[in-house]
């Protein structure tokens, strides 16, 4: 194999394109339009400029694609038995430079995130890179192999790619939030309270963290169902190198009703957003949730039930990414439902 073509297989290039996608489908998905609709006479426009944006997204694709090569790295044993047409390190790359590839692509993206920490005033920032580059590393040596926590911390993980989207865009929102008041008293009368336009303005930018948060959830408890899918597909090469995943420990069966139980909740929750878009007559949003997600899921619940090969857990953990890409989607609906009304 091609040195480059197995480079791009080991950082998963599929799936480092999503992320980009995701954050910036939260961008301009969904902040965009939300701050475009403050005022019909002035453009709320974005804070972070789009290099800054362009830095954080590429930061956070680094520590990925740093995180999957330090775990092909360590799983090379395991990969023998779960999946050994697709092992990279020791065959096609080998583990020196897989390790250096990790250490250099991981101290690049820690720089990028101190320079964004820095010109944004707030060096705390730099922590979420930091933890998630450590996160991963404990992932690949001992968290996946202890019951449910290595799910949980790639499930924060995902979560974190939305949200991190829209922490740095906020937190200079609210830094810079007198002078866009400033802005928008120009348009209004004379005698309108500065509060009172503020607190306008803060509503509107606590709903947008709402949005956020709501896609953070969404892909933290999306991943939480594929990643222990794929601990039940991956059980006779966890199970021969004493990985304590649930799927070993409980059984699959035990497995399944956890990864079900969660998807119901999924499920339930998105009823919840639905129920309050059906109150505001958005019946596009709610037909969008019922088709491309919902009904989705519930097949991946029925099949679930009766999956038995490792083919049939491969096939609904591409289901279940199939239904977080169609979650990101909805934010093409949402931006034009938005700026079209």
């Amino acid at each position: 194999m091609n040195p480059i073509i197995a480079f791009t297989k080991l950082i998963r290039l599929p799936n480092l394109l999503i992320i980009v996608l995701t954050q910036y489908a939260i961008r301009f998905g969904i902040m965009y339009p939300i701050l475009l609709s403050i005022s019909d006479d002035v453009e709320m426009g974005f804070q972070m400029p789009e290099l800054d944006f362009f830095l954080l997204s590429l930061s956070t694709v680094m520590i990925a694609a740093a995180g999957y090569i330090i775990n092909d790295y360590f799983d090379v044993k395991v990969d023998r038995v779960n999946r050994p047409e697709k092992i990279i390190v020791g065959k096609y790359i080998r583990r020196r430079m897989a390790m250096g590839a990790h250490l250099l692509i991981n101290t690049i993206a820690i720089l990028i995130a101190g320079y964004l920490a820095y010109k944004i005033g707030n060096w705390k920032l730099i922590f979420i890179q930091l933890i998630s580059a450590g996160a991963l590393w404990y992932y690949s040596t001992m968290f996946k192999k202890q019951v449910l926590v290595g799910n949980v911390v790639v499930a924060l993980l995902a979560g974190l790619v939305p949200f991190v989207a829209g922490l740095y865009e906020l937190i200079l929102q609210h830094a810079n939030i007198d002078s866009s008041v400033n802005k928008l008293l120009f348009f209004l009368e004379v005698e309108t309270p500065f509060d009172d336009v503020k607190y306008i303005l803060v509503e509107v930018l606590r709903n947008i963290m709402y949005w956020v948060l709501g896609f953070s959830f969404f892909a933290f408890m999306s991943t939480m169902v594929r990643e222990i899918i794929k601990d039940i597909e991956d059980y006779e090469g966890d199970k021969k190198y004493f990985s304590n995943t649930l799927a070993v420990i409980h059984g699959k069966q035990k497995a399944k009703l956890v990864a079900q139980g969660i998807a119901v909740v999924m499920i339930g929750l998105i009823g919840y957003l639905q129920y309050i878009q059906l109150q505001a007559k958005d019946m596009a949003s709610f037909m969008y949730f019922l088709f491309a997600v919902q009904v989705p899921l519930v097949y991946v619940i029925a099949k679930l039930k009766s999956a038995q090969n490792k083919a049939d857990y491969s096939k609904l953990s591409t289901y279940m990414k199939l239904i977080m890409l169609m979650g990101i989607a909805y934010t093409v609906l949402f931006y034009y439902s938005s700026t079209n009304l």
